[in-house]
């Protein structure tokens, strides 16, 4: 398992009701939204300063394996993640050899053999709407998070429905990209729709704390709706039959 996806694994947990005087603790350290913070290859070196400032993870786009063994050795604390500029088996080998945890791919140029290699994990960048198979089958080819287009801040109920869908659907843990100063609501509709990891640019880095902070805020995760129901059963009715003796 990818040190991303046993982030996303225990972020997803649902929490029980906090018990003791380390209740408070228990919960600041179990934020129940991952922050990765995406750097563009000239930034690779910003990765250390996000560490410090605890994302959970960084995603360099276009780095070699050179620059990710440098990424990784500054930053080990994150996991560490590379937007190949051409993804085939080789070059993730190379990338996890380097000290990557995972690899981002574009599904119409990264090479399906790509995802033969081993002990990395493979997020796909998702901007399409497929349909119901579509969706489905992504779900059966290994992925630890999809990396959706942002939905939009004025967040409506159809919004929702779409996230939803695509969320249970997929069955994979999605990832979106969001403003460094968004709002408590809005993180806290994404996260209840199925995204486990929001997307800050490098530009955001000082507005991470904040960010961070309001995450920690969010009521929670709790068992679903439909998990906490209990079925009901009509009550029984006696029968006509039941309602006078048989004079025979």
């Amino acid at each position: 398992m990818s040190k991303l996806a046993d982030r996303i694994r225990k972020a997803a947990r649902p929490e029980p009701a906090p018990l003791g005087f380390g209740a408070h603790a228990a919960r600041a350290s179990s934020p129940s939204l991952l922050v990765i913070v995406r750097l563009s290859s000239g930034d690779a070196g910003k990765a250390e300063e996000a560490s410090k400032k605890g994302a959970d993870a960084v995603i360099v786009d276009g780095a070699d394996s050179g620059r990710a063994k440098d990424v990784s050795a500054k930053a080990a604390a994150v996991a560490l993640g590379v937007r190949p500029s051409h993804a085939d088996r080789k070059s993730v080998a190379g990338l996890r050899d380097a000290g990557t945890d995972f690899v981002v791919l574009d599904p119409e140029s990264a090479m399906a053999e790509a995802m033969l290699e081993e002990k990395i994990g493979f997020v796909l960048d998702y901007r399409g709407d497929g349909d119901d198979t579509g969706l489905r089958l992504l779900g059966e080819v290994g992925l630890d998070a999809i990396i959706i287009p942002s939905p939009p801040e004025r967040f409506t109920l159809a919004e929702l429905l779409k996230l939803r869908r695509l969320a249970a659907l997929t069955r994979v843990p999605l990832m979106t990209a969001v403003k460094a100063d968004s709002e408590a609501g809005y993180l806290h509709t994404l996260r209840d729709s199925g995204v486990a990891g929001v997307i800050i640019e490098s530009s955001g880095l000082g507005k991470l704390s904040d960010l961070q902070s309001r995450i920690a805020s969010l009521p929670a995760r709790g068992r679903r709706r439909e998990e906490r129901a209990e079925a009901v059963l009509p009550a029984t009715t006696p029968s006509h039959d039941e309602d006078f003796d048989d004079d025979d």
